[in-house]
Order: structure tokens, then C-alpha cells, then sequence
């Protein structure tokens, strides 16, 4: 065969190759766009004399992320509701995607524990905060340009701080605090088993806070708790800590006699601490829009990403966006709605 006639027959063949290979090969970034938006009335469980119903809806928002190809990195580029995530800012070394996601699901029901704590102490509950405790700060995202950046990663467990030692994931964020904007924090931080120093100076994020951070998201590794009554939660295939303000307000809202709810639909996102501090999640974007599409009255916003929540709400959308520093914060605000309103 001559080769005039090879090269016509092997053209298309490497063009339908190239296509493939853009439609499948995975590429070092994760795509993340606007979610579901879940229904926690059905999927949480208050196993306690008295607990009702909620009239309404406490709503979990989510985010999809999927591993990007060549092709959906060009969609997402033209799509501006998608942002791409570079793979190591979530997958340590040695961490697979299938690894990634399994921690996640088990971050959701640690964090299920912690809230569940948290409603049921606001309801009037013998919880104290003292009988919390865990095994560190796991770190589980690190915020792309934040101080973190480059010296932290996935997977690391912090703990100590400042010299003082690190059980739950609250214990560091009081020690950013303290310390505040420009001065470093010298942190013990275990990788792989061993522990080495890291230094981090904790600074204000554009379009993620306006306080003193140094952007990464935590949860506490191992926490042990006990709840006074059962408290079950369906997480179904969700993941992360990001559900733990909304999980805690179904709670409260159940094994409370007041109606917290008052037959709205309350849509929001933000970790929650044992002391009820409310903290910063991902993809807050695209968890407004998820909200924004769907028949919500409410979305409750960890303080600090306040703005950038308002930001994301269309145009076309009347949402209204609540920033909460805390679980109280949150009652508090939901209570002056419903007041407002009568």
C-alpha cells in the first residue's frame, strides 16, 4: 500500500482517537458546578418524646464535582457557572478520587454528630461542649491564593497552634482569631504520620473573607461525642462538612416546641463547630444558584462569605441571603423573619 493512501486512511483515525481522548482522559482538575438542593426534614431523624414535624423545610445545598476532561474544561471555561479546581488542592499525594469521596461521606456523618449536638443543646438539650473532643484539625480544602496555599494540603491533621494543642477543628479557629491579621501562627501539623512545623500568616481573602483566615476548610478528626437522645441523618451519596448549619437547625427545629421553620423553605450551607460557630465552605457560588433555582424563600450564608453569596443571586432572582456568624445567629435571624413577615 502506498503511502498517498495510508495518510487519508490514518487521519481520520487519529482525529476520532484525539476526540476520545478528549472526552475521556482525565485531566489534573475537578469541575464543580451548581448542585441539588435537598429536602433535611425527611432525611433527619429525632428520636426523642416530643419531637415533631417541621412545617417547611430546612434544604441542603450541594455542589456536583466531577473530574474534568478536556472537553467539559472547555465547556466549563464557556460556562460561567463552573469553576475548575486544581486536583491538589483536594487530593494529597497518594489520594485517588475514589479515596477523596469516601472521606467526604464520612465527613458528613461526623459533622451529622456535631450538629445534631448542637440543635439538640439549643432545644434545651444536656449537651456540654466540654465533652466534645477529637484527634486534631483535619484539613479537608485548601482555598486557591489563601495564606494556606503551598503549605498545607488535604489530608494534613493539625495539631497544635500557637503552642497550645489542637483537639477539635474549633480549637485552631479561636487561635486564628487571636492572632489575627499579619502576625504568623506556627502550627504542628502530622503528614503522613509525621509531624513537622508549619508557619502561616492568617490574612483577609478577597471574594472569600474579609476577616483574617488562612483559607482552609476543617473538621475535627475522630470527634466523640455523646448525644442525649438518637439522632439519625440520611446522607445518601452527600458529602463534606458543609451541611452542618443546616442539619443542626432541622434538629433544633424538631425537638424544639417553637415552629422555626414557619412553613418556609430555608436553604443554606456553612460547617458548624461544637460552640455553634458558624465557618466558611466551597463552591459557595454555586450553592446560591443551586438555591436561586429552586422555590427557596431563605439562604442562610456563613458570615464571612456574605458578600460573595449576595453576589452570586441572579438577577432574575429575589433570594434573600442571610450572613450568620453562628447557629444563633441563625435562630435569631429566622425568628425576626417570621415576626417581620406577621
Amino acid at each position: 500500500m502506498s503511502r498517498r493512501l495510508v495518510r487519508p486512511l490514518f487521519l481520520p483515525l487519529s482525529l476520532m482517537l484525539i476526540t476520545t481522548a478528549a472526552l475521556v482522559v482525565p485531566m489534573p482538575v475537578f469541575l464543580e458546578s451548581p448542585g441539588d438542593v435537598l429536602g433535611l426534614a425527611e432525611r433527619v431523624t429525632v428520636d426523642a418524646p416530643g419531637a415533631g414535624e417541621v412545617d417547611g423545610d430546612f434544604l441542603l445545598t450541594t455542589v456536583f464535582l466531577e473530574p474534568g476532561t478536556m472537553v467539559g474544561l472547555v465547556g466549563g471555561w464557556l460556562d460561567e457557572e463552573v469553576r475548575a479546581i486544581p486536583s491538589t488542592s483536594l487530593l494529597p499525594p497518594g489520594v485517588d478520587s475514589r479515596q477523596y469521596f469516601d472521606r467526604q461521606r464520612d465527613l458528613f456523618r461526623e459533622t451529622s454528630d456535631v450538629a445534631a449536638a448542637v440543635g439538640l443543646r439549643a432545644a434545651g438539650y444536656d449537651v456540654d461542649v466540654e465533652d466534645f473532643t477529637g484527634d486534631g484539625a483535619l484539613v479537608v480544602e485548601v482555598v486557591p491564593g489563601s495564606p494556606a496555599a503551598g503549605l498545607l494540603r488535604p489530608g494534613d491533621v493539625i495539631v497544635a497552634a500557637g503552642r497550645r494543642d489542637v483537639h477539635v477543628a474549633q480549637d485552631l479557629r479561636d487561635r486564628i482569631t487571636a492572632v489575627g491579621e499579619g502576625a504568623p501562627l506556627e502550627l504542628t501539623v502530622e503528614r503522613d504520620g509525621e509531624p513537622s512545623p508549619v508557619q502561616v500568616t492568617p490574612a483577609a481573602v478577597p471574594g472569600v473573607s474579609d476577616s483574617p483566615i488562612i483559607g482552609i476548610g476543617l473538621e475535627t478528626l475522630n470527634p466523640r461525642t455523646d448525644l442525649p437522645v438518637p439522632v439519625e441523618v440520611d446522607s445518601g451519596r452527600v458529602g463534606g462538612p458543609s451541611a452542618g448549619l443546616m442539619i443542626a437547625l432541622t434538629v433544633y427545629d424538631k425537638a424544639d416546641p417553637a415552629d422555626l421553620a414557619d412553613g418556609r423553605r430555608i436553604a443554606g450551607t456553612g460547617t458548624i463547630g461544637a460552640d455553634g460557630r458558624v465557618g466558611p465552605i466551597g463552591g459557595i457560588t454555586q450553592k446560591v444558584l443551586a438555591a436561586a433555582r429552586q422555590d427557596v424563600d431563605v439562604f442562610l450564608a456563613p458570615g464571612a462569605q456574605m458578600e460573595t453569596a449576595r453576589a452570586a443571586v441572579p438577577s432574575s432572582s429575589d433570594l434573600e441571603v442571610i450572613g450568620v456568624a453562628t447557629f444563633d445567629d441563625a435562630v435569631r435571624a429566622l425568628r425576626s423573619e417570621v415576626t417581620a413577615l406577621r
